[in-house]
């Protein structure tokens, strides 16, 4: 427990600034000293829990304030915190009124009318921290519920295969692009049928559509990028089709 709690009161003083972790005489002995080379660089440092960019920085200052007369008095100063001037009244009536509306504007809307009429420069980020922390911020949306099947996938296998050619460079010694023609069931996702061939001809379909059709029986509705068959009877598929659809779904 004691050693937990002297590693936390470590890390919360490493994180503080230089006037709460020591004493002004304190830092302002150690400057002195090194103003003076008693003492090093890396030693002062040390003693002062700073970087040396740093503590030549400090040193800087206390010379100059050495060099008025002030150095007994000096301390050094504090960085950080809100350093910018308050918005003009008439900006914060402008946000209240464009983020109180219904509906409320954008916030992009907001920061360039507010540099239109005001010439007053802010950033959508910054209109949006505002209205956050004034309680003027946009509602956020409901998240919609993901269906588990998209609109346009069937729900039965069989009942539609999409045929496609794609021309590619598929080998590549060779600048040629040969069309793939690939058909797959849109409901299981499998691949009825996949062959390159040389040119995309009618033959290479009247190829091509016979051995998926042995291999897995006919769809009910075949669609491709130029042509479309229907069957008005539902097919009975073979069993190689419906033993290899069957371990599709069930992944």
């Amino acid at each position: 427990m004691g050693t937990a709690l002297a590693s936390s009161l470590r890390v919360f003083e490493n994180y503080q600034q230089l006037p709460h972790r020591h004493a002004p005489a304190f830092i302002r002995d150690v400057l002195a000293n090194f103003c003076h080379g008693s003492l090093k660089a890396a030693a002062a440092a040390d003693a002062l829990g700073l970087s040396r960019s740093r503590l030549y920085a400090l040193a800087t200052a206390y010379r100059r304030a050495r060099a008025r007369k002030l150095g007994a008095a000096w301390t050094p100063g504090r960085s950080g915190g809100d350093h910018a001037a308050p918005w003009p009244q008439p900006v914060l009536a402008l946000l209240t009124k464009r983020l109180a509306c219904s509906p409320p504007c954008p916030y992009s809307f907001v920061a360039s009318e507010a540099l239109r009429l005001h010439a007053f420069k802010l950033d959508r980020a910054q209109v949006r921290r505002w209205a956050l922390a004034n309680k003027l911020a946009h509602a956020v949306p409901p998240k919609k519920v993901r269906a588990a099947v998209r609109r346009w996938q069937r729900h039965c296998i069989g009942e539609l295969w999409q045929l496609d050619a794609s021309p590619h460079r598929w080998f590549p010694h060779s600048k040629l692009s040969f069309p793939m023609l690939n058909m797959l069931d849109d409901c299981s996702r499998l691949f009825t049928g996949l062959k390159i061939y040389e040119r995309e001809l009618l033959l290479s379909y009247f190829d091509f559509l016979p051995a998926a059709f042995l291999a897995h029986g006919g769809p009910c509705n075949s669609t491709s990028t130029t042509t479309a068959s229907f069957s008005t009877t539902i097919p009975t598929p073979s069993r190689n089709w419906a033993g290899r659809c069957a371990s599709t779904t069930s992944v």
